[in-house]
């Protein structure tokens, strides 16, 4: 892809199965950040005073925690979109590996693949387009040798 064709990703799913667990893996491990926080404040309110009910811990948990924990959730979808846009570096370049085997698979003309550069795993395009060249070597030698074959006979 020469630089006149690279235009910047226009869908934030790229590949729903990876982006997803990611998002899935995210707001899991928000949760349970926002769990784990809470447990300990609760517990550290109780150790330091014991004699208060355990009603009067909890609220004070959610009067210090709560105001944290609705900015979090602001935060979580702004946190998910970032994911999405990061992942695209690594999803993208796949995605676009995957395409160009499934067609050479198929017998069909496959043009060299080149990542953007930011994409990561700049390295899997060259090794694509080498095997791609020598793919495309033995192919054309081979018809050449058939052809070969046919004018002798």
């Amino acid at each position: 892809m020469s630089k006149s064709n690279w235009m910047p990703r226009t869908h934030l799913f790229v590949d729903p199965k990876v982006q997803g667990a990611l998002v899935i893996r995210a707001t899991l491990h928000w949760f349970i950040c926002l769990l784990a926080m809470s447990m300990f404040f609760l517990c550290w309110r109780v150790m330091a005073e014991p004699s208060q009910p355990f009603s009067t811990h909890w609220k004070e948990v959610w009067i210090y925690l709560g105001p944290a924990c609705v900015l979090s959730l602001i935060l979580l979808p702004l946190v998910i979109v970032d994911i999405l846009r990061f992942s695209n570096h690594f999803v993208g370049p796949l995605m676009r590996l995957r395409r160009s085997m499934r067609r050479l698979a198929r017998g069909e003309h496959v043009d060299p693949i080149k990542f953007r550069g930011s994409d990561f795993w700049q390295d899997f395009a060259d090794e694509f387009n080498a095997m791609l060249a020598r793919i495309q070597n033995s192919s054309s030698t081979s018809e050449q040798s058939h052809e070969d074959v046919k004018i002798e006979s």
